[in-house]
């Protein structure tokens, strides 16, 4: 790769995101596929739905918005920005194929959360 933030040292990457659909069986469907598990935590709430995902180099939550059909998405890697970058085209390229919009950035970290890098998005 040629961007110039993907030759960083391997780090705490967060990843943010959106994913356009009221459905949690389509976004369900996605994460589990974008994630190649079939792990997936999947929690239905009065209020909602909610999907977890953890292993040991990656954090995933992603829940349902109060207001609009959308899930919104958030979660943590440890990696390279180009790690998380290629993760999060993956993640786009399973939205486009099914048809649903989605939206993702990422950011280098500190432990403590603090932004350490430009946040890049995924086109």
């Amino acid at each position: 790769m040629s961007d110039q933030h993907c030759t960083e040292v391997m780090n705490k990457v967060a990843l943010h995101g959106n994913i356009r659909s009221g459905k949690h069986e389509v976004v369900s469907r996605l994460l589990s596929e974008w994630l190649k598990t079939e792990k997936l935590d999947v929690k239905i709430r009065l209020g909602g739905s909610e999907m977890t995902y953890k292993d040991t180099k990656l954090y995933v939550y992603c829940h349902s918005a109060a207001t609009e059909p959308l899930y919104l998405l958030e979660g943590h890697t440890s990696g390279t920005l180009a790690d998380a970058k290629a993760l999060l085209q993956r993640l786009l390229e399973l939205c486009k194929k099914q048809k649903v919009v989605g939206r993702f950035e990422y950011v280098q970290v500190s432990e403590d959360g603090d932004e350490l890098s430009d946040q890049y998005s995924v086109e």
